[in-house]
């Protein structure tokens, strides 16, 4: 009986062992299995930073591009502005001097000066304006018939 006990204490410990060899073996597999998966997720997120890191320097030359299209522009506007400022001081200049005939007191000088164009000669204006790129008051460009 005494052996009879031994064989099955002998017997429970094999089996539990064994039992313990097989829940670590499948331990072992589903670790293995999830280090696979770890690993190419791993390898999916630096896929991820690589494309932030290049989308980050796209970026960087984006902005680069920007600033040097806006230190343009700001230089053309400055540059427009100070043309539209130059058209209008010779515009009050020379509106200034039409002024000066029209009130002048010197009566054919005045006459003249007061006198409307004839019609042809404004049609000949307007063609020449339209070819010039001028407009009327409304923006459109009226040839003459």
């Amino acid at each position: 009986m005494f052996n009879d006990f031994k064989t099955t204490v002998l017997l429970c410990a094999v089996l539990v062992m064994a039992i313990v060899i097989a829940v670590g073996a499948l331990g072992i597999t589903s670790l293995k299995a999830k280090n696979g998966t770890l690993s190419h997720d791993l390898m999916q997120s630096q896929v991820s930073v690589d494309a932030l890191l290049s989308s980050n320097d796209n970026k960087d030359e984006r902005i680069n591009t920007l600033e040097r299209d806006y230190r343009v522009m700001t230089e053309l506007n400055t540059s427009h502005r100070k043309q539209v400022a130059d058209l209008q001081s010779t515009l009050d200049h020379k509106l200034e001097r039409a002024n000066q005939l029209r009130t002048s007191n010197h009566e054919p000088t005045k006459t003249w000066a007061n006198t409307d164009l004839p019609s042809d000669a404004v049609q000949l204006l307007k063609q020449t304006d339209c070819q010039s790129g001028d407009t009327d008051q409304h923006g459109l460009c009226v040839t003459a018939p």
